[in-house]
């Protein structure tokens, strides 16, 4: 794949032209961030940060899963390990246990 050459850099302000108004037809007040308006910048950063500690909790969970079957995979394999060197030995071999 050949990119094409980048043609100079293109400001914030140009990237954002047609999304939002003019900076001198702008203003910023308190009902901005709290205003009705599609609920407000506020209401928006609330559910986008209910929605990244859900996605944070639910893979923390999957995690503890994951390693709590991690750990009980070593310890059949290392009880395996035990009762197939028992058994090389000539000794008493008991199957591991599960």
């Amino acid at each position: 794949m050949h990119a094409c050459p980048m043609k100079g850099a293109v400001s914030l302000e140009q990237r954002l032209w047609g999304h939002v108004p003019a900076a001198s037809a702008r203003r910023v007040t308190r009902g901005s961030f709290t205003g009705a308006a599609r609920g407000g910048l506020r209401a928006r950063l609330d559910r986008a940060l209910t929605d990244a500690v859900l996605t944070f909790e639910l893979d923390r969970l999957l995690y503890d899963v994951e390693v709590d079957a991690m750990h009980a995979w070593l310890r059949r394999l290392v009880a395996f390990d035990a009762y197939c060197a028992a058994r090389d030995a000539g000794g008493p071999a008991e199957p591991p246990v599960r």
